[in-house]
């Protein structure tokens, strides 16, 4: 592989996402994350990233979590790309990871801003295939059309602060690796919540991670078809059209059929985690 020629990859702070943003517009014109999503995934939220580069050229964002490596963010602007930048930004960020283990593009919960490599960003698969990075494994979005839901349903609750200790119990003890996203959809008032005898029986989150976008949502573990979790899916997108929205997204699934039998929604995007197994140094 040729070295890469110099580019910018010195650390970036808060005061850049604004900047950082309008790359992402420029680069990822099909989903570019907002100013807001940005600050939280980056510089907010219980894993702040380290970032490097030029706001104006390109940036790259990396994350260790629970001893995982993770590259949560790559955006090279049009006009600089086949120059080098890429692989230089990715060297900067398989130096900042070095000693983590594998590094993993994708698949970053509780703050990932992508579920994987969207599979229309050919660029970004030549490029992870050119630094030695393996398809290892794809996640779906699928799409809902908010015109056409099933009847909203009664009496759902929305969870809000007196909540709170009740869920952040329930979430570590059922769902711990979502414990991180459905608290912070509680504090946004984001939060569909069931409950029975037993006591919490379901959730459904929107609007966490990205605008637009529904999940998590889960069961009480062993409650499955049961169809505890419909009337929370249905009262959650019902409020995103309340808010104005005409579709949605139903952000790395797993059971297609419950969401295609319950709101008619379809497979939409796919992205694609990628990881590399780094070398000990010598």
């Amino acid at each position: 592989m040729p070295t890469a020629p110099a580019a910018p990859t010195g650390r970036l702070g808060p005061d850049a996402v604004a900047a950082i943003a309008e790359l992402c517009r420029r680069s990822l014109p099909e989903d570019p994350p907002s100013t807001a999503e940005l600050a939280l995934s980056l510089f907010g939220g219980p894993t702040p990233a380290s970032v490097r580069g030029d706001p104006q050229v390109g940036v790259v964002a990396t994350v260790v979590r629970r001893d995982a490596a993770f590259v949560r963010l790559l955006a090279v602007d049009p006009a600089h790309r086949r120059r080098g930048v890429g692989h230089a930004l990715m060297e900067a960020a398989e130096a900042d990871l070095s000693g983590s283990g594998p590094i993993t593009v994708g698949a970053d919960a509780p703050d990932y801003l992508f579920p994987g490599v969207d599979t229309r960003w050919t660029p970004m698969f030549c490029l992870m295939e050119a630094r030695g990075y393996r398809r290892v494994e794809t996640h779906l979005n699928m799409d809902v059309d908010l015109a056409t839901l099933p009847p909203r349903p009664d009496g759902v609750h929305v969870a809000d602060a007196d909540d709170r200790q009740e869920v952040a119990g329930w979430m570590a003890a059922a769902w711990p690796d979502w414990a991180d996203e459905v608290l912070r959809a509680l504090d946004d008032g984001h939060l569909a919540l069931s409950r029975d005898s037993e006591g919490i029986s379901a959730f459904c989150a929107w609007d966490v991670n990205r605008g637009g976008w529904l999940g998590p949502i889960a069961v009480r573990p062993g409650e499955y078809g049961k169809r505890l979790g419909v009337p929370l899916l249905l009262e959650a997108l019902h409020r995103m059209r309340d808010d104005g929205r005409q579709r949605a997204e139903i952000a790395w699934v797993s059971p297609i059929r419950f969401y295609a039998r319950n709101v008619g929604a379809t497979v939409g995007r796919a992205f694609v985690v990628h990881r590399k197994q780094m070398r000990a140094k010598a």
